[in-house]
């Protein structure tokens, strides 16, 4: 599925990680594989987690982030050698899940995008997000909507 037009412009995420290809993330056609894009969207879901969650606050309180869902959409090729900019902002914030869109650019041009589904739990299951943590994250909403 297409993304919509906003979620192709850098200007629409509040946060970014910088993250270099390496020559292992190239498959036999000479572009980076699907397997490296995931892992770069990970390094933009880890800083927003952070941003949202802080470590001490997650080991005092045994707060966890875990996926329920991930889509990816593959938008153009990206290439080797070169930067990837990795784009964070949050897209839906429920009661206990919100959802983190990402995009990832090189050379200005966005190449993908993905949602993710995060649920906030403890040791007993499902627990709605924190009354601190959903004004960081509503902090980190995506602009251009």
């Amino acid at each position: 599925m297409k993304p919509d037009a906003f979620r192709l412009e850098r200007a629409s995420y509040p946060l970014s990680v910088i993250v270099p290809t390496r020559f292992r993330d190239l498959d036999t056609l000479g572009h980076l594989n699907n397997v490296a894009l995931g892992s770069f969207y990970e390094e933009g879901r880890a800083g927003l987690n952070r941003a949202a969650f802080p470590l001490e606050m997650r080991h005092e309180s045994g707060l966890r982030m875990l996926i329920a869902d991930v889509h990816i959409a593959y938008l153009a090729e990206a290439h080797y050698p070169g930067d990837i900019e990795v784009a964070a902002g949050v897209g839906h914030i429920g009661r206990s899940s919100y959802t983190i869109a990402l995009a990832l650019f090189q050379n200005g041009a966005c190449v993908g995008t993905c949602e993710t589904v995060l649920v906030v739990t403890d040791q007993t299951g499902a627990v709605e997000i924190p009354p601190v943590q959903r004004a960081a994250l509503e902090g980190l909403k995506l602009k251009g909507r």
